[in-house]
């Protein structure tokens, strides 16, 4: 499951995966969130914490970052916050992104991740 945290604000959206992400977790959250973000600031950060992160299906759309990729110019810097089960999904989002725009914190650190994201 999804979720979009109240710590998103402004040009900030702030996730959060717990158990398994699926496609339907990629198109019914995760694309309408970074549309609306996307369509409404020049810039956009991305905070996600997947410290309870389980799984995530590897044939959807997640392998893609479709819309991190086709909006770089656009991306100021992600935040991930991982746990034991976040490697694939952080592997991703390393190839997606541009070099040094994102930071990894480990579990437990939550709070300097958004601390960094928003500074």
């Amino acid at each position: 499951m999804l979720e979009v945290l109240p710590a998103s604000q402004a040009n900030v959206v702030c996730f959060r995966a717990v158990g398994t992400l699926t496609e339907a977790d990629y198109t019914e959250v995760f694309v309408p969130t970074m549309i609306d973000v996307i369509a409404s600031f020049p810039k956009f950060r991305v905070y996600a914490d997947l410290s309870r992160l389980l799984d995530w299906d590897e044939a959807s759309r997640w392998e893609t970052g479709a819309i991190l990729n086709n909006n770089l110019p656009r991306f100021e810097r992600a935040a991930v916050v991982g746990g034991p089960s976040w490697a694939g999904l952080a592997l991703m989002l390393r190839e997606s992104l541009p070099p040094g725009a994102y930071e990894f914190f480990t579990d437990g650190n939550q709070t300097k991740a958004l601390s960094w994201l928003k500074g």
